[in-house]
């Protein structure tokens, strides 16, 4: 076994790398509902931009309602300490790595055609009025999902596939 030396310094550097690493892994930022409200429907994807670069997670704390606003985009790792509503938005896409604690609306939300990688539902996942024709195979929905008016409905086979999983609710 070979011994190595290190001076005070090298010592120091080397602690002072590990320290600023450990820093960087994970940078989250915590939101109250009312302010995230705000600052996501004035500038939405410039402010999503901004977090998205500086942060790797992004947190509301409690229910955050959205509905009938323009937003288009949600940042990356997005975690919503309750409900989540986004019904009648322009919204594009779901981040992977969505969590919402409560429910999550996605009512009459037309441009959305998929759920993301790794999508964590609390509560119930309302989906009536959309274009979504699959579930992702790493959903995780505690509650109800509610598919009417969707293009699951329609399809007995993928149906049933998925009650054996999930509480599907076609009504």
């Amino acid at each position: 076994m070979k011994k190595i030396k290190l001076t005070e310094s090298d010592l120091y550097r080397i602690v002072r790398k590990v320290l600023l690493e450990q820093e960087e892994e994970k940078r989250s930022f915590t939101f109250s509902p009312g302010s995230f409200e705000s600052f996501i429907t004035s500038s939405n994807e410039r402010f999503v931009k901004f977090l998205n670069n500086k942060y790797d997670e992004i947190i509301v704390n409690g229910d955050l309602d959205l509905s009938e606003t323009d937003v288009k985009i949600l940042p990356n790792n997005f975690i919503v300490g309750g409900g989540l509503d986004l019904r009648d938005t322009p919204i594009q896409s779901l981040p992977d790595n969505l969590h919402v604690e409560g429910d999550l609306s996605l009512i009459a939300v037309t441009e959305i055609e998929s759920l993301p990688d790794n999508l964590y539902v609390g509560g119930d996942l309302s989906l009536a009025g959309t274009f979504i024709q699959s579930l992702p195979d790493n959903l995780d929905v505690k509650g109800i999902i509610f598919i009417a008016e969707t293009a699951l409905v329609h399809d007995d086979k993928l149906v049933k596939k998925y009650e054996k999983k999930y509480t599907i609710d076609r009504y």
